[in-house]
């Protein structure tokens, strides 16, 4: 009888290229899992995404209602003074012009359908981060690249891992959206607008935006290996360092260059172009003095913006894994 054995040189050969990459990836979630960050993190995504559904919801009702009523123009709009028909028909047309019931639909099944997404974009970067800041906080590292000595392909891992944590979070607040969304619209009798294109790409491109969140979140975790640091900066860049250049913005626009484009640029902070990415209309982002509005580019600008934030990020987390000593 004859045994087949393996080569010896083909063994070592094999193993030296370390686990596949689907065992990394589940080594990757299984390191997340076993902190105690995880449940905390998923618990305050539920929070806000329920506090985001309530506001929503609320604002959505008081547009809808004004819409279905009217007020009395004469009193709104001429302090109960007699107009002419002309002027009241005017001033009547003015307001049904902003407050057409068919867009106010729309825009908020948009708002009410991706609640959560202000703050669950904050929760997954975070994410991402602790993925490569466990790895040094727990002292994992060494073993980690030991095991798996191609270090491109634990980067990989990292990536898919954060890919798959932010479209569960997509999932588990989306669900819940859709589900207190439709019981919202059902008893404000309402089309819940989920047959409309614009709503419906507002719901799908919320997806790539947890995930190329979490892509920012790795190479936050790549720049700052502590795990508490990391986390208070991203949360205060997050929170803080958007509305604090947006205000550049706005200084910009009112103080030197008072042109439409400034404002416009603001669709490059990655905050702004996740909420143009996902609005079902264009976004406005000021009022001039005269009233008229200065709206964002389009949602796809936005989509570019943050696929060029997450290539940017996941360059700097591979660069940073790559060379960086892991002692």
């Amino acid at each position: 009888m004859t045994v087949l054995t393996q080569d010896p040189s083909t063994q070592v050969a094999s193993n030296s290229a370390g686990p596949t990459l689907g065992r990394l990836v589940n080594g990757e979630l299984l390191k997340l899992r076993t902190t105690s960050l995880w449940w905390i993190l998923g618990l305050c995504a539920l929070v806000a995404t329920v506090l985001a559904l309530l506001l929503n919801g609320f604002l959505a009702h008081d547009e809808i209602f004004q819409a279905k009523h009217p007020p009395d123009f004469a009193q709104e709009f001429f302090g109960g003074q007699v107009p002419s028909q002309q002027e009241l028909a005017d001033a009547e047309a003015n307001w049904r012009a902003d407050h057409v019931l068919s867009d106010i639909l729309v825009r908020s099944a948009a708002n009410i359908f991706t609640s959560g997404q202000f703050f669950g974009l904050m929760i997954v970067m975070l994410f991402g981060a602790l993925m490569v800041t466990n790895e040094y906080h727990h002292q994992t590292a060494t073993t980690t690249f030991l095991g798996a000595p191609r270090r491109e392909r634990v980067i990989a891992a990292k990536v898919a891992a954060a890919a798959i944590v932010a479209a569960i979070v997509w999932l588990v607040t989306t669900v819940l959206d859709l589900g207190v969304g439709t019981i919202f619209f059902s008893t404000e009798h309402e089309s819940n607008s989920l047959d409309v294109s614009t709503v419906q790409r507002a719901i799908g491109m919320n997806l790539p935006a947890y995930m190329l969140w979490a892509l920012l979140g790795l190479g936050l975790g790549a720049l700052i290996r502590h795990q508490i640091a990391s986390t208070l900066i991203g949360t205060g860049l997050y929170l803080i360092g958007g509305q604090i250049a947006q205000l550049i913005f706005i200084l910009v626009y009112t103080l030197w260059i008072k042109a439409d484009w400034v404002m416009q640029a603001m669709v490059a902070l990655p905050a702004m172009a996740s909420t143009v990415m996902i609005s079902a209309n264009r976004v406005a982002v000021w009022t001039t003095e005269d009233g008229s509005a200065i709206y964002a580019p389009p949602w796809w600008v936005g989509a570019l913006v943050l696929i060029g934030y997450g290539i940017i990020a996941t360059g700097i987390g591979t660069l940073f894994i790559r060379k960086r000593d892991i002692s």
